[in-house]
């Protein structure tokens, strides 16, 4: 039964469909690179309600900056920040000199009716009537492809990441993606995203 499952898996694979996010627009500070604004420890924020759900997803950032990134929920719990100077004051106090906060900024579900075709024998009366010939005359209907509603889904993805040390924005970028099956999924493959922009423009050691 174990090998039946696993082969199944296999074969299904290549029809698995995933998320792909893409960033729509991003801004980085002009002194991105200097020893000030380039962020070497990082605390990962994702504004998420269900703390389950943001503990998963802050699990899933850090281990894309192994070594240099920690879950805000180990350091600041899950209460608002009311007093930054003193968090800030308080992480940069255990080495971190960033900060990267990740929030669902909107989303856009629409349905979209699919028509559906007639059968080709059907769209003219000449080609119904050769239907006439057909084996034992067994083609006497065909349903065509009937019309269906397909959902479409986009939802955005605002991601900022904060010099602790300046206490200012330096990157910030806004993403979009298209039927991201969750919210999990959906952070994971903004975080991708962000992930290879960040490294390739050298905001990030």
């Amino acid at each position: 039964m174990k090998k039946k499952l696993i082969l199944a898996l296999i074969i299904l694979a290549p029809f698995a469909v995933s998320a792909q996010s893409a960033i729509i627009n991003s801004w980085s500070t002009p002194d991105t690179g200097s020893q000030n604004l380039t962020v070497h420890k990082m605390v990962v924020a994702a504004l998420i309600y269900n703390q389950g759900v943001r503990r998963i997803v802050e699990d899933y950032v850090v281990s894309l900056y192994p070594g240099m990134a920690t879950q805000s929920y180990t350091l600041i719990g899950d209460s608002l920040v009311t007093d930054e100077s003193g968090e800030s004051q308080k992480l940069k106090s255990q080495g971190f000199d960033g900060i990267l906060i990740m929030k669902q900024t909107g989303n856009n579900d629409q349905q979209q009716y699919i028509p559906g075709r007639a059968p080709v024998s059907y769209t003219t009366w000449g080609g119904y009537w050769g239907y006439w010939g057909g084996p034992r005359w067994v083609n006497h209907y065909n349903p065509g492809s009937p019309g269906h509603v397909q959902n479409n889904y986009t939802w955005f993805v605002q991601v900022n990441l904060y010099s602790l040390g300046t206490n200012t924005l330096i990157y910030s970028a806004n993403t979009s993606t298209a039927r991201p099956g969750g919210t999990v999924p959906l952070f994971e493959d903004v975080s991708n995203a962000i992930r290879s922009q960040l490294s390739t423009d050298g905001i990030i050691q």
